[in-house]
């Protein structure tokens, strides 16, 4: 840590209006501002003049027809217009043929698209447009993927033919044309600002620091304790019993030392295998691991097996403290660069130090573990656990359970906070400290950029640190409960609990601030449904909610 720190909308088309005017596949704009329709209803069209626009895989116009409905007209009940009650859902076509109609409501506009299959994204540019209430391009946006990525169900993304047209759910974004062979695809539309807030869980926790899941079945999240419990919150409440006391083995509370770390094995349901990140009573990093009961309702403390104890004697800060498997299996490890100000140990850029880095190991081998293969220094150069290096003190890290990106929330020295981000089993990145703190150099007016990662996103902390001084790295959304929080990555500041959103495939430029909240950010974690939480080191749980 480092210091205290998406009514109606308009529906599916190609009903009596478009039989003997519309041949082709056209996306047709409404005339009269009084066309609606409601969920599970029929869609109803007033008589007017409408024009139909046939586009190529590239976005741009081929092709329009005008033609008029000369009284009203009703959709059949077998072009399936049942939608669902919510904002924040798509129209869909059923067959790939007619792309839709732009139909205005009150101040939204809302553009069909037709679904056949899931959109994969191609690296490359792409541009987004802007429309108003009346379907009129106002703005575009350009953007560079800058590799190829997948939708996901709940964003809505699907399509079918190339002539197929698709825009975002608030009205804000209308999305970007992506080509992939013959067809186009949309990445996810952007979340607005102040748009997330918190649900209270619970209460009664002491220095919660974070919190996860078993991905056992049983729903429960686990609250990992500054003081030295992992808790269950089962159904919303705190049970009573710890399911792991470390109290009696741990260091607390000096600097930022004491139970920081938990994670559980993938197979956990079957070999109840569990991990723990703490500091010893000397200081010492250890991660070790746990057996649990054969009903998994609690471990002792007894089954530790130590896995690794990294030297952290000189001083009481910079203490990393997450641990976390990765798509690949292996178990990743955070360390601190060994504490005090500027990195006087020189554990940033150390490639033999196991401090102030991001560590890699197979727990499922050799004891106490062993080597990756593919570990930059698995064969030499440096100490063969390393994964990647240069962090001063990386402060709550996760992995996409989607796409696999590693994210890491690095807590800067004095001026900035930064987010890094990793491709999936891309290891050997040098995040720059000491040398630099977030995009700048640190303690200099010119440094050697070369050969360094820099951060997806930075922030300055501000006159006072207004702003912020200790980032709290988070979770890219996965759930299902909240259509317009998918793909966006949620990560806040301890010190002034403010909370942040960060597009999947965005970066610095287009980080979004949902709010600032009376709580001080110790972690987010997540759910083994995707939903998110967060942990206020003040003694409560939360979940982070999409508002009302």
């Amino acid at each position: 840590m480092n210091r205290p720190r998406l009514r109606r909308l308009s529906a599916f088309v190609a009903l009596a209006l478009v039989a003997a005017s519309f041949a082709t596949a056209l996306v047709v704009t409404g005339a009269t501002a009084s066309t609606t329709y409601r969920p599970n209803h029929l869609v109803h069209f007033d008589a007017g003049t409408y024009t139909g626009y046939k586009f190529n895989a590239s976005g741009g116009i081929v092709a329009s027809k005008t033609g008029s409905l000369v009284r009203p007209s009703t959709a059949a009940t077998r072009l399936r217009t049942t939608i669902a009650n919510r904002p924040g859902n798509w129209l869909l076509m059923v067959n790939g043929i007619w792309a839709g109609f732009y139909l205005r409501e009150s101040n939204r506009t809302y553009l069909p698209f037709t679904r056949l299959r899931a959109v994969s994204f191609a690296a490359g540019t792409h541009t987004g447009y802007q429309f108003n209430a009346a379907g009129t391009v106002i703005a575009h946006k350009t953007y560079m993927l800058g590799r190829a990525s997948s939708a996901h169900s709940n964003a809505q993304a699907l399509i079918g033919s190339s002539t197929s047209y698709l825009r975002i759910v608030d009205g804000i974004w209308a999305g970007y044309w992506v080509p992939i062979g013959g067809g186009v695809g949309l990445r996810y539309p952007p979340l607005g600002a102040g748009r997330l807030t918190l649900s209270s869980v619970t209460g009664g926790l002491d220095q919660p620091l974070f919190v996860t899941n078993a991905g056992d079945g049983t729903q429960r999240l686990f609250v990992v304790e500054r003081t030295g419990k992992v808790r269950i919150v089962s159904g919303g409440v705190l049970q009573a019993s710890a399911f792991l006391d470390l109290t009696a083995k741990i260091s607390c509370c000096e600097g930022e030392r004491g139970l920081l770390g938990l994670a559980f094995h993938p197979s956990f349901a079957s070999n109840l295998r569990l991990f723990a990140y703490y500091t010893a009573a000397n200081g010492d990093i250890v991660v070790a691991e746990y057996t649990a009961n054969a009903a998994r309702t609690s471990a002792a403390a007894s089954t530790e097996r130590i896995i690794l104890q990294i030297n952290h004697q000189t001083y009481s800060n910079h203490d990393g403290g997450w641990i976390g498997f990765g798509p690949d299996g292996y178990l990743y490890i955070a360390t601190g660069d060994g504490g005090g100000g500027g990195d006087p140990l020189g554990n940033g850029q150390n490639k033999n130090s196991l401090l102030g880095k991001m560590l890699r190991i197979d727990v499922n081998g050799a004891q106490p573990y062993a080597i990756p293969p593919g570990n930059p220094f698995a064969s030499g150069g440096g100490a063969p656990a390393i994964w990647a290096w240069g962090l001063r003190n990386p402060w709550r890290d996760s992995f996409d359970r989607e796409r696999g990106d590693l994210y890491i929330g690095d807590v800067g020295q004095g001026k900035y906070e930064e987010i890094d981000r990793a491709a999936p089993a891309v290891g050997g990145q040098n995040y720059g400290w000491n040398v630099m703190e977030g995009f700048s150099c640190y303690n200099a007016t010119t440094c050697a950029t070369t050969g360094k990662t820099l951060p997806i996103a930075s922030y300055a902390h501000g006159t006072n640190d207004s702003v912020g001084c200790a980032v709290t790295g988070g979770y890219v959304y996965r759930g299902a409960g909240q259509p317009a929080l998918q793909g966006h990555y949620v990560f806040g500041d301890y010190c002034t609990g403010r909370i942040w959103t960060l597009n999947q495939d965005e970066n610095v430029a287009n980080f979004v601030a949902q709010g600032q909240f009376a709580v001080n950010i110790s972690s987010f974690g997540e759910a083994e449904n995707g939903e998110v939480y967060l942990t206020d080191l003040g003694g409560a749980l939360y979940r982070v909610i999409v508002a009302p």
